[in-house]
């Protein structure tokens, strides 16, 4: 069974918050195990959580291998979708730690998950304990782990992994790092970004209308993988579809795919807006 936990930043977990005493601790989960560490500081357990005492005020809150996470209401799949997670928040990593002090919180043990994850949040007056070493050491993006492959999963004219529709190139920045090249179409209103394997298109108005993911690139639909095998794919095996140009266009999904769906690791998946789908009907007018 998956273990869930709702995590409140700076708060608590679930149903237990940070400076509460022992007593309210125990009003709420019951009886716990107990370890001394000197006359001010104890620790409590209980299945997979671990409380920090200190004076009789929790400090902090560790949980053992949860799976599923809700951080500000984000859901968040720890064992497969870490990645991910790590490359939009861009922690700092020391000592096999990943520490976000945006949320004062740490998790050990992302990197090789089936050994056990510990995730741990704190109070202000434990920042420095935690994060006195952050400044030495680097950021999960600005490290090779840069380069990590990042999965793609299509929502259809919402998302696109990390990336929203309607994002502005300040938002998509901050996944994708800066971007190779800008060029901008004055006369359509259109700015183009293009970056290693992908390209951002934005409206008038700033906003992100439309993905381009090189076929190197991970990219899903329903959790399988389309970049490998285009219009092969179960999920387009029966959906009706529209050809323009070389482009074989399935509105349903809000995609296109280049040489008629046949990819090779050269070819291009196309992930539009709703705001886009006049230019992808329009076999006259070109594409942009």
């Amino acid at each position: 069974m998956k273990k869930e936990f709702r995590v409140l930043p700076k708060i608590g977990i679930n149903k237990v918050g940070l400076s509460m005493t022992s007593a309210d601790l125990k009003d709420i989960v019951g009886e716990t195990g107990k370890r001394h560490v000197n006359e001010k500081e104890f620790f409590q357990y209980q299945d997979d959580y671990i409380f920090h005492f200190v004076d009789d005020v929790l400090v902090s809150i560790s949980v053992n291998n949860p799976h599923i996470i809700f951080l500000n209401e984000q859901k968040i799949d720890l064992i497969h979708e870490s990645k991910q997670f790590l490359f939009k928040e861009n922690p700092y990593y020391v000592d096999g730690s990943y520490i976000f002090p945006q949320y004062n919180m740490s998790i050990y043990g992302l990197d090789f998950p089936s050994d056990g994850i510990q995730l741990t949040i704190y109070s202000e007056n434990q920042k420095n304990s935690y994060e006195k070493d952050i400044k030495s050491n680097s950021q999960f993006r600005s490290i090779d782990k840069q380069l990590v492959e990042i999965k793609y999963e299509i929502t259809p004219y919402q998302t696109v992994g990390l990336l929203k529709f309607g994002m502005q190139p300040s938002e998509v920045e901050k996944i994708w790092g800066a971007p190779l090249k800008i060029s901008k179409n004055s006369k359509k209103g259109i700015t183009t970004e293009n970056r290693m394997n992908s390209q951002a298109k934005y409206n008038e108005k700033g906003q992100l209308v439309q993905l381009a993911l090189n076929c190197k690139e991970d990219v899903f639909i329903d959790n399988k993988l389309l970049s490998k095998v285009g219009s092969k794919l179960d999920s387009l095996k029966n959906e009706e579809y529209f050809i323009n140009r070389n482009y074989k266009v399935y509105f349903k999904f809000g995609i296109a795919l280049d040489n008629l769906g046949n990819l090779s690791s050269n070819d291009f998946i196309y992930i539009f807006s709703e705001e886009m789908i006049p230019h992808w009907k329009d076999v006259y007018r070109p594409l942009i």
